[in-house]
C-alpha cells in the first residue's frame, strides 16, 4: 500500500551541503522567487502551487510568489518560461505530464521536450483507475468488463484523445493489449466525464484516484494502474495483482527550472523544494485535497517521467 509520501533519489548529504554553502556564498537567494503557474487561480493546481510556496519562504528565507498565467493548456507558461525568463535561479514552474510529453502528441506536437527542463522535484502523483456504476450488471470486475468488451463497444469520456492524457491512454491500452472494443468521448475536463458518467451516458469511467474518492458512493472501482494498493482505495486491485497485465499511468504534477541554471542554486533548490513538499502543514494541506504525495528528485524524477513515457510511446506505436 502506498504511503502518503515517498522520498526517492534526493541528492546526497555531502553534495548538498557543499552546494547549498556555494550557491550561499554566491548570495542566492537574495530576490523573491517566482513560482509559475500555468493555470487559473483557484484548481487544484493552483491550490498546490500556493501550499508549496507558503512551505518554500521557510526554506529559502525569502518570499516565494506564484504567477498565474493560464493558456493553451500551460504552453503560455511554459513557452514564456523557457524561452524569454532569465535562468537565473529566481523563477522556476510547474510542470505535468503535458509539458514533458508535448513533444510525441500528433495533434499539437511541441518542440520541446523533457531534456528542455531542469527537474527539480515531483510532488503529486495521481494514478489511473476504471470504475463502475455500483448497480451495473453487464460486468462487475475487471476481467468481465474485458470479456464484454471483447464483442460490445463502450463508451468512456477523456478530456483529449492523445498521448498526454492518461485516461485516453488508459482506453487505448484497453484496445492495443486486451482487444477491447472502447470509444472515447472527447469532454472538457474531469468534470465533464464524471457527469456523464453518473448520469448513465457512457459505460464505465476511466478516472484518478482523486475523482473516486470525493464521492465514492457514486462508484465501484474495479482495478488500479499502479505497481501497489493505494492507500486511499485500499481494496482495490493493481491490475498486476490481477495477473490481467502490469500498466501503470498516472498524472503528475511537480517542479522545474530552465536549463542552463547554475548547477549549485540547482542543488540547493532540489533540497528546498524536496524540504517544502514533506512540509507537515503542505502536506496536510494536500491531503485534504485528496492528492497522494509522492516525493522523487534528481534523476528519480527523470526516470518515473521516462518510464511513464515509455508505456505510453508504446501504447500510441510512438518512436521516441
Amino acid at each position: 500500500m502506498k504511503k502518503s509520501s515517498r522520498i526517492a533519489g534526493i541528492v546526497t548529504a555531502l553534495t548538498v551541503l557543499f552546494c547549498s554553502a556555494a550557491a550561499a556564498e554566491n548570495g542566492w537567494p537574495t530576490k523573491p522567487i517566482t513560482l509559475v503557474c500555468g493555470y487559473s487561480a483557484g484548481g487544484s493546481s493552483d491550490l498546490g502551487c500556493r501550499y508549496l510556496a507558503a512551505a518554500l519562504e521557510k526554506q529559502l528565507g525569502v518570499p516565494v510568489v506564484v504567477e498565474n498565467r493560464p493558456g493553451s493548456g500551460s504552453w503560455v507558461a511554459w513557452n514564456r518560461f523557457l524561452h524569454n525568463t532569465p535562468a537565473d535561479g529566481n523563477t522556476f514552474a510547474l510542470v505535468n505530464l503535458s509539458a514533458v510529453f508535448g513533444h510525441y502528441d500528433d495533434k499539437t506536437p511541441r518542440k520541446e521536450t523533457i531534456d528542455d527542463f531542469e527537474l527539480l522535484a515531483n510532488q503529486a502523483i495521481d494514478y489511473q483507475v476504471i470504475a463502475i456504476r455500483p448497480d451495473e450488471k453487464r460486468f462487475t470486475d475487471y476481467k468481465s468488463l474485458l470479456e464484454y468488451a471483447k464483442s460490445n463497444e463502450l463508451l468512456t469520456a477523456a478530456s483529449s484523445t492523445g498521448i498526454t492524457s492518461g485516461e485516453a491512454s488508459v482506453a487505448r491500452m484497453l484496445e492495443k493489449f486486451h482487444g477491447a472494443k472502447v470509444s472515447v468521448v472527447p469532454v472538457g475536463g474531469a468534470g465533464d466525464a464524471n457527469t456523464m458518467f453518473i448520469s448513465g451516458n457512457i459505460d464505465f469511467l476511466i478516472g484518478n484516484v482523486g475523482d473516486v474518492t470525493l464521492n465514492p458512493e457514486n462508484y465501484k472501482v474495479i482495478v488500479l494502474f499502479a505497481n501497489e494498493r493505494d492507500e486511499q482505495l485500499p481494496d482495490v486491485p493493481t491490475e498486476k495483482e490481477l495477473g490481467l497485465g502490469d500498466y501503470v499511468s498516472f498524472s503528475a504534477r511537480g517542479y522545474a527550472y530552465m536549463k542552463g541554471v547554475d548547477p549549485e542554486i540547482v542543488a540547493k533548490m532540489t533540497q528546498a523544494v524536496s524540504a517544502a513538499i514533506q512540509d507537515p502543514e503542505c502536506l496536510e494541506n494536500m491531503r485534504k485535497m485528496g492528492v497522494n504525495v509522492e516525493l522523487y528528485s534528481g534523476d528519480a524524477y527523470k526516470k518515473l517521467l521516462n518510464d511513464q513515457l515509455e508505456w505510453r510511446c508504446r501504447i500510441w506505436d510512438v518512436k521516441r
